[in-house]
Formats: C-alpha cells, structure tokens, sequence
C-alpha cells in the first residue's frame, strides 16, 4: 500500500520521523504538508493539514540491535529506502538546559557555550555533544540574551546514526522532543498578524512536558512528574496538571512578558477526549482543547487516534522540513 503511495505522491515529498521510545521507535511517513481549506474540519484552527501515508510503533526493539533490525525490515517492506528522516530523541536521552548566552558572535556560540555548562551537565563535557538555539528576544528580561543548550551523549548520537544507516533511510536531522511539537503548533500560527501563540502539554506514563511556542520558536519547556499510568483506563490526576500547568503558564506571562497563548493543547500516551475533565478545563486560565490528532491530518488509510498520539513526537519531527520552508518564506526567524 505505502509503495502505491509513493508512486501517487511522488517520493521527493516523503518524510520520515522517527522517535526513540522506551520499548521501541514510532515512525511517522508524511507525504504533504497542504494548507487547511475554509471549509475542512481542522482541529483548532490549523491552517495546515499533513498527509500522513502510515503510523506505526515498532515494539520488541528496546535493544540497538532489535531497533536496527526492525527499523530495517520495516523500511524495506515500505519500500522507503533513501527516504529523508528525521530522528527525535526520547527524554531519557538529553538535558535540556536554559542559561544566558555568552556575548560571542553566532559561529562561536557552541563552543563558548561548552564551557559554561560543564559544571551543570550529568557526562563529562568532551563526551557530549552539545546544540544551542536562542531564545527569542522578547522572551527574555534584563536585556540578556537567553539560550537553550541541548545535552547528549556522543556516542548516543553515534549509536543512532548507525541504526539509520543500516536501515536504508538517509537521516538529515536529530531533534528533540519539545522542538518536534514545535513544528505542529507551527500549523496553528494564523497566517500574517500577531500570533499569540500556543501551548502543548503532552502526558506520558509517570511525566508529562508542557511546552508554549509563539511565531515558529519556543519559549518554555518544563517537564514535571505526575502519576498518570498511561493505560487506556488511566485517569489525568487533574490537581497535579493544574498546578504544573499553570505553574508554566503564570511564568510565561509573568516572568517572560508575554501574552496568555490561544489555547492549550493535551495529547500523550492514550489521551482521550473524555480524559479531559471539567476541573481541567476550568482550573486552567486559558482554554484547555484535546489535541484530536485525527482530525489534524489526513490520511487514505484509518489512523487510530491512540496510535497517532503515540506517535505525535515521530509525527512532528516528519514535518521538519516543510515547517521551516514554509517559515523561512514567510519571513521569519527560526530557531
């Protein structure tokens, strides 16, 4: 079925995302990112609509090895090789810092930067591989430039680059979890104007990540513990979200100067509309919406919203690329 639809679509409009899970790896292929009609059912507001061709959890490969084997049966049987990918991090597999910029021009950044955060890192400094991307001005006080410093492990990214290899796909990029959401919240940036933004709460089993983003950049992440067990019958402790929740909120008003985003969207590990009860949507001082992943893109195949929202990182990150075109066309400057 997916070979069909690369020769329908046309294989130089394929994207691959994939995220590292626990027990596994999510794999997302996206053909298209095609904006929203005036008359389509999108979820929110998006103005884009990604045209999803399959979703999948390859489970049994919490190993490198059962990863590599089964990424590459997988790639094989979809007729994906040479496809461009995109690999998202899991959590367990950074740090992700915030701390002042050294004043040193752009090119020189990271390196400054290495030694700033020696002392604040759990590996030694020479094994890590180190990214930066700012803050956007706005989003700071004091005048101080503000920087996001992400954290791993070289031989992590050296692990992973393998498995890629081996598969047959041709990985252009490694991203992190909170920068693949970035890309769906992009879809909900209305076109010209000022944007004021959204947020994206995303609940795994034990953790949860509530993430606000605003004109294609991101201003705050913050993963906090909750007792969610993540299992189809598994409730949101509704007092620890609200408290957490609003907690990042009331700092991203407060502490970064900035308006209340739109709306807050919840998605995660079997989150259901229904999981959403009215405690949350009225604790919560800007309107709480289920992220309906269905709705958002479409797909000739049935997607299971369950499925999708395993996915969602995978997902994200397979829109990378059309993301940053479309930003950099509309003028903006991406982090």
């Amino acid at each position: 079925m997916i070979k069909q639809l690369l020769a329908k679509a046309g294989a130089g409009k394929i994207q691959v995302g994939i995220e590292v899970q626990s027990e596994g790896l999510a794999v997302v292929v996206c053909r298209d990112l095609l904006p929203q009609t005036e008359s389509s059912d999108a979820v929110g507001g998006a103005r884009f609509s990604p045209q999803i061709s399959s979703t999948s959890v390859l489970l049994d490969a919490s190993s490198n090895a059962d990863r590599s084997a089964a990424l590459a049966t997988w790639v094989e049987k979809s007729g994906l090789q040479n496809a461009p990918c995109t690999v998202v991090l899991s959590n367990a597999d950074y740090q992700l810092l915030l701390v002042e910029a050294p004043d040193v021009p752009e090119a020189e950044m990271r390196d400054a930067i290495r030694w700033r955060i020696k002392d604040l890192i759990s590996i030694p400094v020479e094994k890590a591989a180190v990214d930066v991307f700012l803050l956007p001005a706005d989003g700071a006080r004091g005048g101080k430039t503000m920087a996001y410093v992400v954290v791993t492990e070289l031989s992590r990214v050296s692990q992973l680059v393998a498995i890629l290899k081996s598969s047959g796909l041709k990985l252009e990029s490694i991203d992190i979890g909170e920068l693949a959401l970035r890309n769906l919240a992009y879809l909900f940036e209305p076109v010209g104007g000022e944007s004021r933004g959204v947020a994206i709460v995303r609940l795994q089993e034990g953790r949860g990540v509530v993430s606000l983003f605003r004109n294609g950049n991101m201003y705050l992440s913050r993963q906090f513990q909750i007792q969610y067990g993540g299992g189809l019958l598994d409730d949101i402790p509704i007092d620890t979200f609200n408290l957490e929740v609003q907690r990042s909120l009331d700092y991203f008003e407060r502490q970064m100067g900035q308006i209340p985003p739109s709306a807050l969207f919840v998605c995660g590990e079997n989150i259901s509309e229904d999981k959403i009860p009215i405690d949350i949507v009225r604790g919560i001082n800007v309107p709480v919406k289920y992220f309906d992943v269905a709705k958002l893109v479409s797909s000739d195949e049935g997607l299971e919203s369950n499925m999708l929202h395993s996915c969602i990182a995978a997902l994200g990150g397979s829109l990378r690329e059309q993301v940053a075109a479309d930003y950099e066309k509309s003028g903006g400057i991406k982090q």
